[in-house]
């Protein structure tokens, strides 16, 4: 399937096919990849649900650490009588990281997708950054889902690039294929979340989503669009005055890439664009 095929590379390709041009931001964490929706993208609400449930039940013999989620349903219900937001409360209160697309329904407000609603969820929107490595020209993609949620909370939390993403192809193992959308932005953050454990694997999903919104690069755009800003890595990794946990030891080495053990779990989009 190419939507999980193309968020696992985001996560964890190792560049084989370019010559360590295009990897992951993680490339040696490992996927464990749960199939819940079908070749279209298409599936039951109870399908995801038990998916998450056995991964929680799993977590122990898989050292299961992050839950990507490139996927969401239209938030119908408030947050605590949805079933996926019940279902990723569950998941964190078992100790996993959960990490969630804003959905694709932009640019309207109040079009935040679930589980993305949930206030325990790190939910990511996508920036379109012209293809420039300047900041200054950075927006909110226009299909990005905007906030508030019904609740009156300000979603997403934060975002990342989402647009023209090259990752992985499902179809030829030698190529690459560029997709858009907040799926692709969703595994940049887990991804960056990954190399964060790799330094301590028992960080709390508050710990790591207050790091988050507090390395955030503000646009010029209003709090419902872009959240906390767009994840600057360098302050997130070696900023340790905002957080005492990571005054141990340093998070980047060269040696970092030898410590991987967080298993990353895909889930592919219901709401695609």
């Amino acid at each position: 399937m190419v939507h999980g095929t193309h968020v696992a590379g985001i996560i964890a390709g190792n560049g084989y096919s370019s010559r360590g041009r295009y990897t992951g931001v993680a490339p040696k964490s490992n996927i464990l990849a749960i199939k819940a929706l079908d070749e279209n993208g298409s599936g039951n609400t109870s399908d995801i649900i038990k998916a998450i449930s056995w991964i929680i039940e799993t977590k122990e013999e898989y050292g299961t650490n992050i839950i990507n989620l490139s996927l969401g349903s239209p938030a119908n219900n408030h947050c605590n009588a949805d079933p996926l937001c019940r279902a990723v409360s569950k998941a964190i209160d078992s100790g996993l990281i959960v990490v969630a697309a804003a959905g694709n329904s932009g640019p309207k407000a109040n079009t935040i997708l679930s589980p993305g609603i949930s206030p325990t969820v790190i939910t990511v929107g996508a920036v379109d950054d012209k293809n420039t490595p300047n900041i200054d020209d950075d927006t909110v993609a226009d299909f990005s889902s905007r906030g508030p949620t019904r609740e009156g909370l300000q979603k997403p939390d934060l975002v990342a690039p989402g647009v023209n993403i090259k990752s992985l192809s499902n179809i030829y193992s030698d190529r690459y294929t560029s997709l858009s959308g907040t799926s692709m932005a969703t595994p940049l953050i887990s991804g960056s979340i990954a190399l964060l454990m790799s330094g301590n694997k028992n960080l709390s999903q508050k710990t790591v989503k207050n790091k988050l919104v507090n390395s955030c690069i503000e646009l010029s755009d209003s709090k419902d669009k872009q959240g906390a800003g767009m994840l600057n890595l360098e302050k997130f990794f070696n900023d340790k005055s905002l957080d005492s946990t990571f005054s141990s030891s340093p998070l980047i080495s060269k040696d970092i890439t030898e410590s991987f053990l967080i298993v990353l779990l895909v889930i592919f989009l219901l709401d695609k664009k």
